[in-house]
């Protein structure tokens, strides 16, 4: 049996006539949209690149918080004089500046990490870099300190002494790192100008 397929005639659309005021009027609706999502994404960036610098800023000021308990204890350790003291008492003494550098290590990575993982708007890419270049240099100085306390105490005194002078070294990289990390927040801060250092 044949099945015959009947011919279909071709669909006429219907014309529309659009006239020049209704163009008009959808092209400057659609330039309007399009407007409209630009302002909002650079709002939107906006917003998000400043609460990426409001969160950066209030990690480092946590970070500088808790740096400032153990650096401002390790110093005090340091200013003290050991001259007059007991073998017993220098032997406590040291056990105290080793825990203290010991507690310092541990803090620098800790806030090393979550500086590390913040994201920053690509003019606080430096401040940051130079921040997490700090805290490399003071954990640096805390192992020290906490190798030249151990060395003490295995009476390796040369040994103690080399690694409190490596220490005081990478103290004064801290110090100038801190010095970039300010100097590049200021650079951020006004727009890209860095002053000389």
């Amino acid at each position: 049996m044949d099945l015959k397929v009947p011919k279909l005639s071709k669909p006429k659309l219907p014309k529309v006539a659009i006239s020049r005021k209704q163009a008009l009027t959808a092209a400057g609706t659609a330039i309007f949209v399009v407007l409209i999502a630009l302002v909002g994404g650079m709002l939107l960036l906006d917003y998000t690149g400043d609460r990426q610098v409001a969160t950066f800023g209030s990690h480092v000021a946590a970070s500088e918080a808790d740096l400032s308990l153990v650096s401002g204890k390790a110093s005090s350790l340091m200013r003290s004089s050991s001259d007059d003291l007991s073998v017993a008492e220098c032997d406590a003494y040291m056990r105290e500046f080793a825990a203290v550098a010991d507690y310092g290590t541990r803090v620098t990575v800790y806030h090393r990490q979550i500086v590390g993982a913040d994201r920053v708007p690509e003019a606080y890419a430096g401040a940051q870099s130079a921040y997490i270049g700090a805290l490399d240099n003071l954990n640096r100085a805390f192992s020290l300190w906490s190798s030249a306390a151990a060395a003490y105490d295995a009476k390796a005194y040369t040994t103690a002494k080399e690694n409190l002078a490596r220490a005081d070294e990478a103290w004064r990289e801290y110090t100038a790192a801190i010095e970039d990390y300010d100097r590049e927040l200021r650079s951020a801060e006004e727009g890209g100008w860095i002053p000389p250092a």
